[in-house]
């Protein structure tokens, strides 16, 4: 299943493997925590603690977030390393990354990063 991670290194790929917890832990760097991305019927992990630790912004990630729908609280932001898949199925699994997400990352990482 594709998926696209978001770095914050200015990085971002479509990985196409089979996802389960410890792959997306690992990709986030720690425990998960999802956050719903309602115009593109996306849902993305985070590191849970990702602030506590002291992560840097994901600017892209959020700039997305702030576009998508979302309520989200003034000045909140996304941070670390950010995995996006589909909405999630009547079952609770991930289903595959939106085109429309993927280019709407792509579009935003060209404006932050170019």
């Amino acid at each position: 299943m594709k998926a696209l991670v978001l770095r914050t290194d200015g990085t971002y790929e479509v990985i196409d493997q089979e996802w389960n917890y410890d792959q997306i832990n690992r990709a986030v760097g720690g425990w998960i925590q999802p956050v719903y991305f309602p115009h593109y019927k996306a849902e993305a992990y985070i590191h849970e603690e990702g602030k506590i630790i002291g992560l840097p912004e994901n600017v892209v990630a959020t700039n997305v977030w702030y576009n998508s729908g979302a309520q989200i609280l003034l000045g909140d932001f996304l941070v670390g390393d950010v995995v996006f898949f589909g909405e999630v199925d009547e079952e609770g699994n991930n289903t595959e990354v939106p085109a429309e997400i993927v280019a709407e990352i792509s579009n935003e990482w060209e404006r932050v990063y170019t």
